[in-house]
C-alpha cells in the first residue's frame, strides 16, 4: 500500500491525560486521540507506552489513516511531563522510540521535550517569556529569548508542587487534622471535607489518606472546597490561599530573575485550573509580580496547551 503522509504529529502527555493530534502544515487538526496519563514517573514505562499508543491510534483513526499503509510524519513533537532530569530525558526518549516502533510510524524531525517548555516556546514564538502552571501540580519555565531556558519547581507532589491544587488540598487536610488535635483554629473545612468524602469523623479522613484509595487528583479537587470556605469567611482557608499565592509568586520571581528578564518586556502565560480560575490567588500573584517586573505582559487565553505545542511543531 502507498505511504500515508501527514505534516505534524503533536502529543501532549501529562500525569492525568494524554492528547495526540495530527495536523496539516497550517495547524488545522485532521485527527485527535485521547488516553490516560503518560507520565512515566506516575504510572511507569509500560503504561506510559500504552497511553501514548492509544492516543496516537485514536488520532490516526480520526484522520482515517488506519487502512494498513505505512504512516509518515514530516515533524513529530512529544511534549511530555516527567522530563525533569538527564535520566528522565533518556528514559522518556526510550519510551517514545518504543512507541514509534510499535506503531510502525516514520518521522522526519522528532522532538522530545518537557511539556511546559514546548508550550512556552510555542506560545511566545521563541521570544522572551515565562509560563506559570498551577493545576494539580505547579512549575515555572522561562526563556530569555536567546536560547536559554530556566525552570523552577515541578518536583512533584511528594516533595514539591507548592501552590498547586494538590498542595492546597493537602494543606486543607492538614488543617483539619490539626484542628482535631486542638493545634489549629476552628475551620469549616472539617465539615466540608467530611461531607465531600462521605466520612463520619476525622479519623475516617486520616484512614483514607493512608489507604490504597488515596488519590492525588482527589486531593487536588479539594481546592474548590477551600475556595468555598474562604468565601464563607473561613480564616484558615484564607491563610491557605495566601500561602499558595506566596509560593507561586516565589516560583515565578525566582525564574524570571534567573532568566534575567525581570526588567525587560516579556510575555507571561498562565495555565492550570488554580491560577486561571481562582481570582484571589491570581490577583495576589500578579500584583506581587508587577512590583518586580513592570513591563510584563500577561497573556489571557483559554487555549489549551496542545495549541501551543502545535505551534511549537509548526515552527521547527
Amino acid at each position: 500500500m502507498n505511504d500515508q503522509f501527514f505534516h505534524l504529529l503533536a502529543v501532549d502527555g501529562g500525569g492525568t491525560k494524554t492528547l495526540a493530534v495530527i495536523t496539516d502544515s497550517t495547524g488545522s487538526i485532521l485527527g485527535e486521540g485521547k488516553a490516560g496519563a503518560s507520565n512515566y514517573q506516575v504510572i511507569g514505562k509500560e503504561m506510559a507506552i500504552k497511553a501514548l499508543i492509544t492516543s496516537i491510534q485514536g488520532a490516526l483513526a480520526d484522520a482515517a489513516a488506519l487502512n494498513g499503509g505505512p504512516v509518515r510524519f514530516e515533524k513529530t513533537v512529544f511534549a511530555l511531563a516527567g522530563i525533569d532530569t538527564t535520566n528522565d530525558e533518556l528514559a522518556v526518549r526510550e519510551i517514545v522510540e518504543e512507541t514509534i516502533k510499535q506503531l510502525g510510524l516514520a518521522t522526519g524531525m522528532l522532538l522530545v521535550e518537557n511539556d511546559c517548555l514546548s508550550a512556552l516556546l510555542g506560545a511566545t514564538h521563541n521570544k522572551a517569556g515565562a509560563l506559570l502552571i498551577s493545576g494539580t501540580g505547579s512549575i515555572v519555565f522561562a526563556h530569555d529569548g536567546r536560547g536559554n531556558f530556566f525552570r523552577t519547581g515541578g518536583w512533584g507532589y511528594r516533595v514539591g508542587d507548592e501552590g498547586s491544587g494538590y498542595w492546597i488540598g493537602k494543606e486543607a487536610i492538614r488543617s483539619v487534622l490539626k484542628m482535631n488535635d486542638g493545634r489549629e483554629k476552628e475551620t469549616i473545612l472539617s465539615k466540608l471535607l467530611l461531607q465531600k468524602f462521605g466520612f463520619q469523623k476525622v479519623e475516617d479522613l486520616y484512614n483514607w489518606v493512608y489507604s490504597p484509595s488515596y488519590c492525588v487528583d482527589d486531593v487536588g479537587a479539594l481546592t474548590t472546597l477551600v475556595e468555598e470556605a474562604f468565601k464563607l469567611g473561613d480564616q484558615v482557608s484564607k491563610r491557605i490561599l495566601e500561602d499558595a499565592a506566596a509560593e507561586l509568586s516565589l516560583l515565578l520571581e525566582t525564574t524570571i530573575e534567573k532568566a534575567g528578564i525581570a526588567m525587560d518586556e516579556f510575555q507571561l502565560i498562565l495555565q492550570g485550573g488554580v491560577i486561571q480560575n481562582n481570582q484571589y490567588i491570581r490577583n495576589r500573584v500578579l500584583d506581587c509580580l508587577k512590583t518586580k517586573a513592570e513591563r510584563v505582559k500577561v497573556i489571557d487565553t483559554d487555549q489549551k496547551p496542545i495549541t501551543f505545542i502545535i505551534k511549537r511543531g509548526l515552527n521547527l
